[in-house]
């Protein structure tokens, strides 16, 4: 019934989608470590003029679990770390590690009184991944097999759904839902993981679902509006098997009620992920005009109490819809 709910509010959200300014308010960008959101007190991460993400390394090296010290009057900063050592200095593109120099396309800089320094080479000379989402603008950083990962949040077990982590304890709200930060990055994740394409001839919709934690179900509801008023709906619920996609792993739906894609004018898609025992705190929803006159890309959130967030900026509306 959940689900069913959802996607009958499809229609609804379309004219609300579409009346919303297309202004977007740039999101923070956010550092996560080993599955935890670091915190930022007074100066936070930025991306530089050579489009590097920019980091206070204090903060992000203590989650790491590294040592970091600064000398003023060389203007250099040192991170140890399980017997690595990283030398960058404020200002030079030349850094060091183990001794060795090596050089990135920025530099290390001092602003707001921290030493900021660029995530992506400072944390693979220390033997970590980085991963970048510039939909909800998140830098993961995660350590390798070769080093010891930091300590898990209090409680609760991280672990990893197609590249997401979450910890089964402290991503869950009091009533059991998933946390909307957490929330957004599942939902983002599927819409990347969704298409529009067309192969001799014919339209298709192709999916894959990404991971989710057990207890977890999605919910996906695609309505394609026609010039002519008329429309379809394409979920995992419905009567007529034309109309039915699948809920789970991978599919690519024949949309045979298109011949002429000249006669369509809207597309409506709306994400969620629920549990099966509470509700979602929100969706993500998509409208797209195939015309490209309109475009949103936003999470809607259920409750009052909590903010919409606008994608529309940074959505990769090309990947998506190829027809």
């Amino acid at each position: 019934m959940k689900r069913i709910a959802k996607i009958l509010t499809i229609v609804l959200i379309v004219t609300f989608l579409l009346s919303l300014p297309t202004s977007a308010v740039e999101l923070p960008i956010r550092v996560v470590v080993n599955g935890t959101k670091i915190n930022f007190p007074d100066a936070e991460p930025f991306i530089d003029e050579n489009s590097r993400t920019q980091v206070p390394i204090r903060f992000v090296g203590e989650a790491l679990g590294a040592n970091v010290s600064w000398d003023g009057n060389t203007k250099k900063v040192t991170i140890t770390l399980n017997g690595k050592k990283v030398v960058l200095q404020i200002g030079n593109k030349n850094y060091e590690v183990n001794g060795q120099q090596k050089q990135m396309d920025t530099v290390a800089l001092l602003k707001e009184s921290r030493t900021f320094v660029p995530v992506r080479f400072v944390s693979e000379a220390l033997g970590a991944t980085v991963k970048w989402n510039a939909n909800i603008r998140t830098v993961y950083i995660d350590m390798n097999g070769d080093v010891t990962p930091s300590p898990e949040p209090t409680g609760g077990t991280v672990k990893y759904y197609d590249g997401i982590a979450f910890n089964d304890v402290t991503d869950v709200d009091q009533h059991g839902r998933i946390k909307v930060d957490k929330l957004k990055e599942f939902l983002l994740k599927l819409a990347d993981q969704l298409r529009f394409v067309k192969e001799n001839g014919r339209y298709y919709i192709e999916c894959t679902y990404p991971e989710i934690p057990e207890g977890y179900e999605w919910g996906l509801g695609i309505t394609i509006f026609n010039k002519d008023g008329t429309y379809t709906t394409y979920s995992p619920v419905g009567r007529n098997p034309k109309w039915l996609i699948p809920s789970e792993g991978s599919f690519k739906k024949d949309v045979t009620d298109i011949t002429n894609i000249k006669k369509v004018e809207l597309f409506n898609i709306t994400i969620s992920l629920d549990h099966l025992e509470t509700e979602s705190l929100g969706t993500l929803n998509i409208a797209y005009y195939l015309d490209r006159s309109k475009m949103k890309a936003k999470f809607v959130p259920d409750s009052s109490a909590l903010s919409p967030e606008d994608y529309t900026a940074t959505f990769d509306f090309n990947k998506m819809f190829q027809w």
